[in-house]
């Protein structure tokens, strides 16, 4: 039975702590595969996508242990993988399939990377591309889809790869493939993405350098387990910010949360907005910056989001969609087409749930413009769907909380995806939310 949430309208007041970011997760655990020697990692987030890419590399044969959320991960070095048994299966996570498919591209077996009905809906070409270009064999479906069938080959090549777009998870995937590679690759952006796995890879003492655009890698060199603590995951803590700042008497402290400039575009925007939100404690976990956020109820002002800014944003816009409904003015958000190509075609169902709560938008050659109704509005009763993706559903969950009466949104399953403690901590804050079949 597929469940939906109801939320009604609520306050929010506390102070949480923010599970360990999925991102860092993911690679924290494939490093610590590929370490000569244990790795202990703490705050590791428990959501579906992570728990798919642990289940994974414990199928290629590496022994670890479990206590809450610190796990200790006996890695065998870089070639120390076991060829699986079966298909390496991955769920739903994008992130943790075309970061494998890298690590697993430089081994000497075969392998076959598979997902949920929505990951086989999702475009590889542009991972296969580049390691194609080292001597990966791989092969694709006829939609250059999952599943993913790698050759193994033991001798890549490094090679120079100019970023065509900004995307963390194709830069990783040539990252993990160049630790296999003989040579030193160079990979350039024109504009920064997410920078995890190359602060990972320093904090492992990977020889990866960083200077202005251009990242190189020294492959073929092994390196030790470290201890890593994972910072709360800001992509999931955007949820309770736009809660705080959108209900009437909010007052909410989120702690551990990481804050890596690559990452806290939100904040830029919503500061834009004239935003109440304050940050406390700054200081760092490995690499990362961490910090503690303070967050009050807010009058907000719209906003216009240029397209440079949408790499660094890209999973927060849902949630800031409904921030920019409850601000003075219409906003504007530029270069919003990779929406249509994450875990649900994101464009189309938040116009499709913002027109069933009456919210006018428009899109036009990717720009998209929302009607802000101000702080005081009220959004009517009424129900809307998640498509199954879970950044909708929480972003919708928390639009319900300034609804007139109760808002629904269908088919919440798939929170757990990143988020599984999201209902939890919402309702610690004081939400007024309920789960029905």
């Amino acid at each position: 039975m597929k469940r939906s949430i109801i939320s009604e309208p609520s306050s929010l007041k506390g102070q949480i702590k923010i599970p360990g970011d999925k991102s860092v997760s993911h690679r924290a655990l494939i490093c610590g595969a590929l370490a000569s020697s244990p790795t202990k990692i703490s705050n590791l987030q428990r959501s579906e996508d992570v728990l798919n890419t642990f289940k994974v590399i414990k199928n290629l044969g590496i022994e670890a242990e479990q206590k809450d959320l610190t796990i200790r991960l006996f890695g065998k070095g870089l070639r120390g993988l076991s060829k699986p048994s079966n298909e390496l299966y991955f769920g739903n996570s994008g992130t943790g399939i075309r970061l494998m498919t890298g690590a697993l591209s430089g081994q000497n077996f075969d392998s076959i990377l598979q997902g949920d009905s929505s990951l086989t809906k999702r475009p590889m070409k542009r991972i296969s591309e580049p390691l194609e270009e080292m001597g990966a064999s791989i092969n694709l479906s006829s939609e250059f889809t999952p599943p993913i069938e790698i050759i193994g080959n033991k001798n890549l090549s490094a090679i120079s790869y100019d970023m065509p777009i900004p995307s963390a998870q194709v830069k990783s995937a040539i990252l993990f493939a160049a630790l296999f590679s003989e040579g030193i690759t160079k990979v350039r952006e024109s504009l920064v993405s997410r920078n995890h796995t190359e602060f990972m890879f320093q904090q492992f003492g990977i020889n990866l350098k960083m200077v202005d655009s251009e990242i190189t890698l020294s492959g073929q060199e092994e390196f030790e387990g470290k201890d890593i603590n994972v910072p709360g995951d800001f992509s999931s803590a955007a949820f309770l910010i736009v809660g705080a700042l959108i209900t009437p008497d909010s007052s909410v402290l989120i702690k551990d949360v990481g804050l890596n400039s690559t990452r806290i575009a939100l904040l830029e925007v919503l500061n834009s907005m004239e935003a109440d939100i304050k940050i406390e404690n700054l200081r760092k976990f490995g690499s990362e910056e961490v910090g503690d956020l303070r967050v009050s109820s807010s009058q907000l002002k719209s906003c216009k989001v240029e397209a440079s800014l949408i790499p660094n944003l890209i999973d927060e816009l849902p949630i800031l969609f409904i921030a920019s409904l409850f601000a003075t003015g219409d906003s504007e958000f530029f270069g919003v087409e990779e929406l249509r190509h994450k875990e649900s075609d994101r464009l189309l169902a938040m116009q499709s749930g913002l027109k069933n709560i009456e919210i006018e938008t428009i899109y036009n050659s990717g720009k998209l413009t929302i009607e802000g109704k101000g702080g005081d509005y009220l959004i009517d009763s009424g129900t809307v769907d998640s498509f199954e993706d879970h950044r909708i559903a929480m972003a919708f969950i928390i639009a319900g909380l300034r609804s007139k009466k109760n808002l629904v949104v269908k088919n919440t399953d798939c929170i757990k995806t990143s988020f599984p403690e999201f209902s939890y901590l919402l309702d610690s804050l004081g939400a007024k939310i309920n789960e029905i079949q």
